[in-house]
Protein backbone atom coordinates (compact mmCIF):
# COMPACT_ATOMS: atom_id res chain seq x y z
CA UNK A 1 0.00 0.00 0.00
CA UNK A 2 1.15 3.72 -0.62
CA UNK A 3 0.64 6.60 0.96
CA UNK A 4 -0.05 10.00 -1.16
CA UNK A 5 0.84 13.41 0.24
CA UNK A 6 0.74 16.33 -1.20
CA UNK A 7 3.36 19.08 -1.82
CA UNK A 8 2.92 22.26 -2.13
CA UNK A 9 3.29 22.10 -5.79
CA UNK A 10 0.26 20.38 -5.84
CA UNK A 11 2.01 17.20 -7.11
CA UNK A 12 1.32 13.75 -5.93
CA UNK A 13 4.05 11.60 -5.04
CA UNK A 14 4.25 8.10 -4.24
CA UNK A 15 5.60 7.52 -0.90
CA UNK A 16 7.64 3.86 -0.65
CA UNK A 17 6.22 1.39 2.19
CA UNK A 18 8.76 1.47 4.99
CA UNK A 19 12.24 -0.08 3.81
CA UNK A 20 13.17 -3.56 5.13
CA UNK A 21 16.84 -3.77 6.41
CA UNK A 22 18.85 -5.62 4.41
CA UNK A 23 19.72 -9.31 5.52
CA UNK A 24 23.09 -9.79 7.07
CA UNK A 25 25.77 -11.42 4.82
CA UNK A 26 26.58 -14.85 5.06
CA UNK A 27 29.62 -15.88 5.58
CA UNK A 28 32.01 -16.99 3.05
CA UNK A 29 34.50 -19.75 2.89
CA UNK A 30 37.66 -18.16 2.10
CA UNK A 31 38.51 -19.07 -1.53
CA UNK A 32 42.59 -19.55 -2.11
CA UNK A 33 44.17 -17.72 -4.28
CA UNK A 34 46.10 -19.05 -7.10
CA UNK A 35 49.61 -18.83 -7.37
CA UNK A 36 50.61 -16.04 -10.18
CA UNK A 37 51.33 -17.50 -13.46
CA UNK A 38 53.68 -16.83 -15.69
CA UNK A 39 51.59 -15.37 -19.07
CA UNK A 40 53.96 -17.78 -21.16
CA UNK A 41 52.71 -20.71 -19.21
CA UNK A 42 48.87 -19.88 -19.64
CA UNK A 43 46.70 -23.33 -20.60
CA UNK A 44 46.12 -23.35 -23.88
CA UNK A 45 42.22 -25.18 -25.39
CA UNK A 46 43.58 -27.90 -27.35
CA UNK A 47 41.78 -28.88 -30.53
CA UNK A 48 40.32 -31.98 -30.69
CA UNK A 49 41.94 -33.52 -34.28
CA UNK A 50 42.72 -37.06 -35.57
CA UNK A 51 46.41 -37.46 -35.37
CA UNK A 52 47.36 -40.47 -38.24
CA UNK A 53 49.47 -43.50 -36.58
CA UNK A 54 52.74 -41.75 -38.19
CA UNK A 55 53.09 -38.58 -38.90
CA UNK A 56 53.01 -37.20 -42.57
CA UNK A 57 56.55 -36.65 -43.74
CA UNK A 58 56.69 -32.37 -44.69
CA UNK A 59 55.77 -32.42 -48.34
CA UNK A 60 54.20 -34.69 -49.25
CA UNK A 61 51.75 -34.64 -52.10
CA UNK A 62 49.69 -37.29 -51.23
CA UNK A 63 49.03 -39.95 -48.50
CA UNK A 64 46.35 -42.81 -48.47
CA UNK A 65 46.13 -43.55 -44.51
CA UNK A 66 45.17 -46.89 -43.27
CA UNK A 67 41.72 -47.72 -44.21
CA UNK A 68 41.44 -46.17 -47.28
CA UNK A 69 41.08 -47.92 -50.83
CA UNK A 70 41.29 -47.06 -54.15
CA UNK A 71 41.14 -48.99 -57.48
CA UNK A 72 42.37 -47.41 -60.22
CA UNK A 73 45.54 -45.39 -61.44
CA UNK A 74 47.11 -43.02 -58.72
CA UNK A 75 49.67 -40.64 -60.17
CA UNK A 76 52.07 -38.22 -57.53
CA UNK A 77 54.13 -35.27 -59.12
CA UNK A 78 55.83 -35.31 -56.08
CA UNK A 79 56.27 -37.61 -52.62
CA UNK A 80 53.70 -39.96 -51.52
CA UNK A 81 53.30 -42.16 -48.91
CA UNK A 82 50.74 -45.29 -48.91
CA UNK A 83 49.33 -47.27 -45.93
CA UNK A 84 46.37 -48.36 -47.18
CA UNK A 85 45.27 -50.59 -49.97
CA UNK A 86 45.48 -49.95 -53.75
CA UNK A 87 44.23 -51.83 -56.50
CA UNK A 88 45.60 -51.21 -59.85
CA UNK A 89 48.82 -48.64 -61.07
CA UNK A 90 50.91 -46.62 -58.88
CA UNK A 91 52.83 -44.03 -60.89
CA UNK A 92 54.86 -41.63 -58.88
CA UNK A 93 57.54 -38.89 -60.23
CA UNK A 94 59.31 -38.41 -56.56
CA UNK A 95 59.88 -40.71 -53.31
CA UNK A 96 56.68 -42.91 -53.12
CA UNK A 97 56.81 -45.01 -49.31
CA UNK A 98 54.75 -47.57 -48.98
CA UNK A 99 54.12 -48.65 -45.96
CA UNK A 100 53.90 -51.46 -43.05
CA UNK A 101 50.23 -51.72 -43.05
CA UNK A 102 49.70 -51.23 -47.05
CA UNK A 103 48.21 -54.28 -49.33
CA UNK A 104 48.65 -53.22 -53.51
CA UNK A 105 48.18 -55.17 -55.83
CA UNK A 106 49.49 -52.75 -58.68
CA UNK A 107 51.97 -51.89 -61.35
CA UNK A 108 54.53 -49.43 -59.21
CA UNK A 109 56.63 -47.09 -61.28
CA UNK A 110 58.77 -43.79 -59.46
CA UNK A 111 62.00 -42.63 -59.40
CA UNK A 112 62.78 -44.02 -55.59
CA UNK A 113 60.33 -46.41 -54.55
CA UNK A 114 60.48 -47.85 -50.41
CA UNK A 115 58.41 -50.95 -49.55
CA UNK A 116 57.62 -52.16 -45.97
CA UNK A 117 54.13 -53.42 -46.91
CA UNK A 118 52.78 -56.06 -48.96
CA UNK A 119 52.98 -55.69 -52.44
CA UNK A 120 52.03 -58.05 -55.63
CA UNK A 121 52.61 -56.55 -59.03
CA UNK A 122 56.01 -55.51 -61.34
CA UNK A 123 58.10 -52.49 -59.55
CA UNK A 124 60.17 -50.27 -61.98
CA UNK A 125 62.25 -47.47 -60.28
CA UNK A 126 64.11 -45.26 -62.42
CA UNK A 127 67.19 -44.58 -59.38
CA UNK A 128 66.71 -46.82 -56.21
CA UNK A 129 63.97 -49.68 -54.77
CA UNK A 130 64.76 -50.00 -50.82
CA UNK A 131 62.53 -53.11 -49.38
CA UNK A 132 62.60 -52.91 -45.53
CA UNK A 133 61.29 -55.40 -43.09
CA UNK A 134 58.56 -56.51 -42.88
CA UNK A 135 58.05 -56.03 -46.70
CA UNK A 136 56.63 -59.12 -48.94
CA UNK A 137 56.99 -58.31 -53.12
CA UNK A 138 55.64 -61.41 -55.27
CA UNK A 139 56.91 -59.28 -58.28
CA UNK A 140 59.51 -58.58 -60.91
CA UNK A 141 61.87 -55.77 -60.50
CA UNK A 142 63.05 -53.01 -62.74
CA UNK A 143 65.75 -50.55 -60.94
CA UNK A 144 69.30 -49.59 -61.03
CA UNK A 145 70.18 -50.01 -57.19
CA UNK A 146 68.16 -52.38 -54.68
CA UNK A 147 68.66 -52.23 -51.40
CA UNK A 148 66.78 -55.67 -49.27
CA UNK A 149 67.27 -56.04 -45.66
CA UNK A 150 66.56 -59.26 -43.56
CA UNK A 151 63.32 -60.64 -42.88
CA UNK A 152 61.90 -59.52 -46.36
CA UNK A 153 60.20 -61.36 -48.84
CA UNK A 154 60.76 -61.18 -52.30
CA UNK A 155 59.62 -63.47 -54.74
CA UNK A 156 59.97 -62.62 -58.54
CA UNK A 157 62.97 -61.54 -61.15
CA UNK A 158 65.29 -59.08 -60.66
CA UNK A 159 66.33 -56.80 -63.46
CA UNK A 160 69.26 -54.08 -63.00
CA UNK A 161 69.43 -52.12 -66.62
CA UNK A 162 72.53 -50.14 -65.84
CA UNK A 163 74.34 -53.72 -65.55
CA UNK A 164 73.43 -54.29 -69.36
CA UNK A 165 74.35 -51.50 -70.56
CA UNK A 166 77.69 -51.12 -69.44
CA UNK A 167 78.96 -54.59 -69.35
CA UNK A 168 76.98 -55.76 -72.20
CA UNK A 169 75.57 -58.57 -70.92
CA UNK A 170 72.27 -60.24 -72.45
CA UNK A 171 69.74 -62.12 -70.13
CA UNK A 172 70.00 -65.79 -72.46
CA UNK A 173 73.25 -66.97 -73.36
CA UNK A 174 74.15 -66.54 -77.41
CA UNK A 175 75.96 -68.83 -79.47
CA UNK A 176 78.97 -67.11 -79.04
CA UNK A 177 78.91 -67.92 -75.38
CA UNK A 178 78.59 -71.74 -76.41
CA UNK A 179 81.20 -71.74 -78.41
CA UNK A 180 83.77 -70.43 -75.91
CA UNK A 181 82.93 -72.77 -73.10
CA UNK A 182 83.10 -75.68 -75.44
CA UNK A 183 86.11 -74.71 -77.00
CA UNK A 184 87.58 -73.68 -72.69
CA UNK A 185 86.81 -77.13 -71.82
CA UNK A 186 89.35 -79.79 -74.02
CA UNK A 187 92.11 -77.51 -72.78
CA UNK A 188 91.25 -77.77 -68.80
CA UNK A 189 90.91 -81.57 -69.39
CA UNK A 190 94.50 -82.03 -71.07
CA UNK A 191 96.29 -79.77 -68.53
CA UNK A 192 94.53 -81.98 -65.63
CA UNK A 193 96.54 -85.02 -66.92
CA UNK A 194 99.95 -83.70 -67.55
Amino acid sequence: MAWFDRNPDSKKTAEAEPKKTPEPAKPVAPVAQPAPVAAAAEPKPVPKEVVPAEPAVPGLVGYLYKGCRATGQLSFQGPARIDGTVDGEIQCQDTLTIGEDAEIRAKISGKVVIIRGKVEGNVTAKERLELAAPARLTGNVDTPRLLITEGVVFDGNCSMGVAKQKGGFSSSPGVSTDKAVAAQAPKLQADSKS
